[in-house]
C-alpha cells in the first residue's frame, strides 16, 4: 500500500516537473537581448564556437583568435600563425584547447596568469601537419580528439593516433552525443568511432551527402539530427524519419548552422538567414529571434547555453546574449509598441494604451504558445492614450484628444473634451460613468449604441487623473500638487455641492502624489510613510494598522492592485512586486523577478494587468512586460568575482593577467608601490548590474562601500604583506565569495637584506674604529688630564692671588666705608654745630638788640655802663673770626679741602665770599647764613650776586648747584 502511494506521488511530481519544463521557454514577448559589436570586444566579426570555463568566463572561437569574456573585460589571444580559431574545448587544469588552420593546441595560464599557448600540432609527423582547419575538439574515452575535414587525430597525452577518411572522401563535422563520437563522412554517411575504428551507422542513408550541423539527444531514446538543406531528422538507431512540422519547414527555408539543447524539451537552432529559432520537442516554434526582433545579425554561426541557461550566439557579425531563462519578456519597439500606460484584454485581443496611441494584437487564452508579433495601431487613436477600461462589455479609452469607445474592433470618439485620464462607474448606477480629465469631471450614460457623453459636472475644474468613489457616493480625487479632494456631487450628477481639500493638517504625511486605490473593498491612500485610511468621525487620516502589518517594511508604495486570486501587485520606489497570497491566508512578498526592470517604470503611471495564472502585463517606459508567475527560476545562483588584472601604475606594466589562480605571492619592488587592480563579476545573468566591495588587508581597516567601479588604485603603499580582496553583489542580492590577490611590497634598497648586510659590515667596521678611537682618545685624555691638572694648579694659584687681592680691596672698601661714615657723622656734627652757632648768634643778637634799646631808655650811667659791658661780652661771643676758624677746621675735614680747591681756582674770592661758599656747600639758606655772618638777609643776597660774578656764572646757572658739584 505504501509503495503504491510513493509511486503515485512520484508520478504526480513527474507530471508537475514536466509541465514546468514545458513552460521553461516563454513565447509571449521577447526575451532581453544584449548585443556585443566587434567594437565592444575588439576582435573579429565571426565567432565559430562558444564554451564556458569553470570560473564562468566565456570563450569564443573567433576570427582573430581565442576571445575571452569575464563579464566586464574582453581579451583576445591569437594563434601563433594568426589563423582563424574554428573550434575550442574547455579542458582540465585551466587548459583551453583551440583549433585553427594547420594549428591546434591549448592556452594555459603561466605564473603571472598570462594565457600562454602550447602547440600540440607541432608534435605531429611532418607528413600529417597539413590537415587544414580543425572544426571540432572533444574529450572522448580519456583522449583528446581534433577533427578536420581530412583527419581525426586522437591524442592520449603522449602520442597521436590518426584516422583518415577513405580515398577521395572527406569528413564534414563530428559530434559527441551521450558519450558516443559520431563523424559525418560525406561519402559513406554518418559513422561512429568504435574501438578505434569508424563504423557506418545503419539507417542513415537518407542524409548521406548532406551537411549535418548538429546532433542532440531527443526524448524516446532518439537523436535529433539537423541538416543544413533537408531540415531535421529523428533517428532511433535503426531508422530515420523527417521531423516534418512547423519548425522543420522554417528551418529548411532558412538553413541550419548550429544547434543547442536548452532543456529536456526545448532546442535552439541557429540559421543562415533568420536568426535563432527556438522550438519544443513537438516542433512548435516558441520563439524566432532575428534582426527584426532586435538581433544584430541574421546569420548565427554558433549557439551555446551558458550556466545560467541563457543563450549566447556567435553571429556572422557580432555576439549576442538572449536571456531566455526569465519569467519576464518584453513587448516594445520591435513589436510596434511605445511607452505603455494601460492594457486590457477585450474580445480576443490585447489592447495597449501607449504614448503613440492604442495598439492591439490577437489574444487566444486557450492557446498554449502565444507568440505576439507586431501590434496594429488603431489609427483614430493616434496620440497619447492614457487608459483602457471595460465597462458593460465596452472598452473605453482615455485619450489626450478625448474619450473613445471600441465596438467591434473600431474606435468611436464619444467626447472631444481634451485629456481624459480614466473612468469610474457610479455606485448603484451601472448605466452611469464619471470621466476625469485635465479640467474636471464628465458624466457618461449607457445607451443602445454604447456609452454617450452627457455633460460636464459643474463646480469643479481641477485635473482629475486618479479618483475613486467611497461608500457614501463621494468622490475622492488626488491632485498631484495640491492634495486630496473629497467631492460631494448632486443626486443628478450635474454639479458639485461641496469640495474639501485634505493635506498635512488633516493627518496625511504629504500633500503631493497621494495614491487613491481600493483594497479588499476599502478605500486606501498610499503615501511615502505607508498606507493611510480616512476616519469620518474625526474628518482626518491615520496610518492603517491593518495594512501596515500586511506590507511590513515596504515603504514608498505608489500603486497597488488586487487580482482575482487575492494577490496584491504593487510598485514602490520605481520597483515592482507582488504580495502573493498563500494557502493559509498569509502573504509573501516577491520582488526578484522584477529587479531587471527596476528604474524603468513610469513614475505615477505604473500599472499591472493580471490576466490569469500565467499571464501578467506590466507597463514600463518602452512598452509592456509580460510576466509568467508559474515560471520556475532560481534567483540565488552563486557567481564568481574575479581579479582581471593587476598592473603597476608608474610603469604601466602588468604583474598579474587574471587567468587561473595565483600560484605564489608576488614580490613587488618598493619603487613600484603604486598598483591598479581590475576586477569583474562573471555573472552572465547580470552583466553591468553588479556592485563591488573592496578591502586591502594590511592597509584598509574595513571593507569599502559598495561601488559599480571595476578598477581601484592604491598608491604609495609602505613595505609589507598585503591581500587584496574583492567581492560582488548582484541586483538579486546574491553576494559572491571574495577573490584574493596576495603580494608583498619589498622594502626600499636601503632597507633590503643586502643593505642590512652592508650595514652590519659597516657597523663592525665602525665598532673596530670606535675601539681604536677610544684607545687613542684615552691616551689623549690622560695627557690632557695631566695638562689640565697643571693648568688647574696654576689657575688655583691665580685664583688664590685674585681672592687675596679682592680681600684686600674689600678691607680697603670697608675702611673707606668707615671713613665715609665718619665723614658723614662729622658732617652731621658740623651741621649741628653750625645750627647751634646760628641759633646762639640769633639769640645773642636778639638779646644785644634788646639791651641796646633798654640802654637808650636808662638814664642811670652806672647801669648804662654795666649794660655796655654786657654788650661787649656778647660781641665777643658772636666773634665771627673765631667762629669761622672753628667752622673752617671742621668743614675742611668733612669736605676734603673744598676751600683750598676753590681758592686755587678762584683766588680773587674774599674771605667773606669763601665763607659764603662754605655755607652754600652745606646747603644752608640765606636767612641762616645771615645769622652766621651777622649780617642781614639783604646783605647775603648782595654777597651771592657778587659771588656769581666772580665765579663767572650765567643768569640761568644755579649758584647752589655749582657749589655742590664743585
Amino acid at each position: 500500500m505504501m509503495d503504491k502511494r510513493i509511486v503515485s506521488v512520484f508520478f504526480i511530481l513527474l507530471l508537475f516537473l514536466g509541465e514546468s519544463l514545458q513552460g521553461a521557454i516563454k513565447s509571449i514577448g521577447l526575451p532581453v537581448i544584449k548585443n556585443f559589436t566587434k567594437q565592444d570586444y575588439s576582435a573579429g566579426t565571426q565567432s565559430w564556437a562558444i564554451a564556458q570555463g569553470r570560473d564562468d568566463k566565456l570563450y569564443f572561437a573567433n576570427n582573430n583568435g581565442l576571445l575571452q569574456f569575464d563579464g566586464v573585460n574582453w581579451n583576445t589571444y591569437p594563434l601563433p600563425n594568426s589563423s582563424i580559431v574554428r573550434s575550442l574545448l574547455v579542458g582540465d587544469e585551466n587548459r583551453i584547447y583551440v583549433g585553427g588552420f594547420n594549428e591546434f593546441g591549448y592556452f594555459h595560464p603561466d605564473q603571472q596568469g598570462r594565457m600562454s599557448y602550447h602547440s600540440l600540432s607541432s608534435r605531429l609527423p611532418d607528413d600529417e601537419k597539413n590537415f587544414g582547419e580543425i572544426w571540432r575538439i572533444y574529450k572522448f574515452n580519456g583522449q583528446l580528439v581534433f577533427q578536420s575535414y581530412t583527419s581525426l587525430m586522437l591524442w592520449d597525452g603522449k602520442t597521436f593516433r590518426i584516422l583518415h577518411p577513405g580515398k577521395d572522401e572527406l569528413f564534414h563535422f563530428s559530434f559527441k552525443v551521450n558519450d558516443r563520437l559520431w563523424i559525418d563522412n560525406r561519402a559513406k554517411g554518418l559513422q561512429e568511432l568504435v574501438n578505434g575504428q569508424l563504423v557506418t551507422l545503419p539507417g542513415t542513408e537518407k542524409i548521406r551527402g548532406q551537411e549535418i550541423w548538429g546532433i542532440l539527444p531527443f526524448p524516446g531514446n532518439r537523436f535529433m539530427i539537423a541538416t543544413q538543406n533537408k531540415g531535421v531528422f529523428l533517428y532511433d538507431g535503426k531508422e530515420m524519419h523527417a521531423w516534418n512540422n512547423e519548425a522543420d519547414k522554417l528551418l529548411i527555408a532558412n538553413r541550419v548552422m548550429g544547434i543547442a539543447q536548452i532543456d529536456g524539451d526545448h532546442y535552439a537552432f541557429g540559421t543562415i538567414s533568420h536568426g535563432v529559432v527556438i522550438t519544443d520537442s513537438k516542433g512548435n516554434v516558441v520563439q524566432n529571434i532575428s534582426r527584426e526582433e532586435g538581433l544584430q545579425n541574421n546569420t548565427v554561426l554558433s549557439v551555446f547555453v551558458d550556466n545560467d541557461h541563457n543563450l549566447w550566439l556567435g553571429l556572422d557579425n557580432g555576439i549576442s546574449q538572449i536571456k531566455i531563462n526569465s519569467p519576464l519578456s518584453l513587448i516594445g519597439f520591435n513589436n510596434g509598441v511605445g511607452a505603455t500606460y494601460s492594457a486590457a484584454i477585450y474580445k480576443g485581443k490585447i489592447y495597449l494604451a501607449t504614448n503613440q496611441g492604442v495598439v492591439y494584437h490577437s489574444w487566444d487564452p486557450n492557446k498554449k504558445i502565444k507568440r505576439l508579433g507586431r501590434f496594429t495601431m488603431l489609427n483614430a487613436t493616434r496620440g497619447q492614450a492614457w487608459s483602457l477600461e471595460v465597462f458593460d462589455n465596452i472598452l473605453l479609452v482615455g485619450h489626450n484628444a478625448g474619450a473613445f469607445q471600441i465596438i467591434n474592433g473600431k474606435p468611436q470618439q464619444i467626447s472631444s473634451v481634451i485629456g481624459y485620464w480614466g473612468f469610474r462607474q457610479v455606485p448603484g448606477h451601472p448605466d452611469l460613468l464619471i470621466g476625469g480629465h485635465y479640467n474636471g469631471l464628465s458624466l457618461f450614460k449607457r445607451g443602445p449604441k454604447g456609452w454617450k457623453y452627457i455633460r460636464e459636472i459643474e463646480g469643479f475644474k481641477e485635473s482629475s487623473r486618479q479618483f475613486e468613489f467611497d461608500d457614501k457616493g463621494n468622490i475622492w480625487m488626488e491632485h498631484g500638487y495640491r492634495g486630496v479632494f473629497r467631492i460631494e456631487i448632486s443626486e443628478d450628477y450635474t454639479h458639485v455641492i461641496r469640495t474639501e481639500l485634505y493635506g498635512k493638517k488633516e493627518g496625511l504625511p504629504q500633500a503631493m502624489n497621494v495614491g487613491i486605490y481600493r483594497l479588499k473593498g476599502r478605500l486606501v491612500f498610499l503615501t511615502t510613510d505607508g498606507v493611510y485610511q480616512y476616519f469620518p468621525s474625526t474628518n482626518s487620516f491615520r496610518k492603517s494598522q491593518t495594512y501596515s502589518e500586511l506590507f511590513g517594511k515596504l515603504k514608498g508604495l505608489s500603486y497597488i492592485r488586487e487580482d482575482k486570486r487575492g494577490n496584491i501587485w504593487y510598485f514602490r520606489n520605481n520597483q515592482a512586486g507582488v504580495m502573493q497570497k498563500q494557502p493559509d491566508g498569509t502573504y509573501r512578498s516577491v520582488e526578484m523577478p522584477f529587479r531587471s526592470l527596476s528604474g524603468r517604470f513610469l513614475p505615477t503611471f505604473e500599472f499591472v494587468l493580471p490576466v490569469d495564472e500565467q499571464d501578467v502585463f506590466i507597463g514600463y517606459d518602452d512598452g509592456v512586460a509580460h510576466y509568467d508567475p508559474t515560471f520556475i527560476k532560481s534567483w540565488n545562483n552563486n557567481f564568481y568575482t574575479l581579479i582581471s588584472k593587476v598592473s603597476v601604475i608608474k610603469t604601466d606594466s602588468v604583474i598579474f593577467y587574471g587567468n587561473g589562480l595565483q600560484k605564489q605571492v608576488s614580490s613587488i619592488p618598493y619603487r613600484e608601490n603604486d598598483l591598479r587592480f581590475y576586477f569583474a563579476a562573471a555573472d552572465m545573468e547580470n552583466i553591468g548590474h553588479v556592485t563591488y566591495q573592496l578591502k586591502l588587508e594590511g592597509f584598509d581597516d574595513d571593507w569599502n562601500n559598495w561601488s559599480g567601479r571595476t578598477m581601484r588604485d592604491y598608491t604609495n603603499l609602505p613595505e609589507g604583506d598585503y591581500t587584496f580582496m574583492v567581492r560582488g553583489i548582484n541586483r538579486y542580492g546574491v553576494e559572491s565569495a571574495p577573490a584574493t590577490y596576495r603580494f608583498t611590497i619589498l622594502p626600499p634598497w636601503y632597507r633590503s637584506v643586502w643593505a642590512y648586510l652592508v650595514y652590519g659590515f659597516l657597523f663592525l667596521l665602525l665598532v673596530w674604529g670606535i675601539y681604536y678611537f677610544i684607545r687613542w682618545k684615552m691616551k689623549r685624555s690622560k695627557e690632557k688630564e695631566a695638562n689640565r691638572q697643571r693648568e688647574l694648579y696654576a689657575r688655583r694659584e691665580e685664583e688664590l692671588g685674585r681672592k687675596q687681592l679682592e680681600a684686600d680691596k674689600e678691607i680697603i672698601r670697608l675702611r673707606n666705608d668707615k671713613l665715609r661714615n665718619e665723614m658723614v657723622h662729622k658732617e652731621k656734627e658740623l651741621a649741628n654745630a653750625s645750627m647751634e652757632m646760628i641759633q646762639k648768634n640769633k639769640m645773642l643778637n636778639k638779646i644785644k638788640n634788646d639791651l641796646k634799646k633798654a640802654t637808650e631808655n636808662i638814664t642811670d650811667e652806672s647801669l648804662q655802663a654795666r649794660l655796655r659791658s654786657i654788650l661787649r661780652r656778647i660781641d665777643r661771643q658772636v666773634d665771627n673770626e673765631k667762629q669761622w676758624q672753628i667752622f673752617e677746621t671742621h668743614f675742611e675735614t668733612v669736605h676734603e679741602d673744598f676751600l683750598t680747591r676753590i681758592k686755587e681756582q678762584f683766588p680773587e674770592l674774599s674771605p667773606k665770599e669763601l665763607k659764603l661758599c662754605a655755607y652754600l656747600r652745606m646747603n644752608i639758606s640765606s636767612k641762616e647764613i645771615a645769622a652766621l655772618m651777622n649780617i642781614s638777609v639783604r646783605g647775603v643776597e648782595i654777597s651771592r650776586y657778587r659771588l656769581r660774578k666772580k665765579l663767572g656764572l650765567q643768569r640761568h646757572d644755579n649758584l647752589t648747584d655749582f657749589i655742590l658739584r664743585f
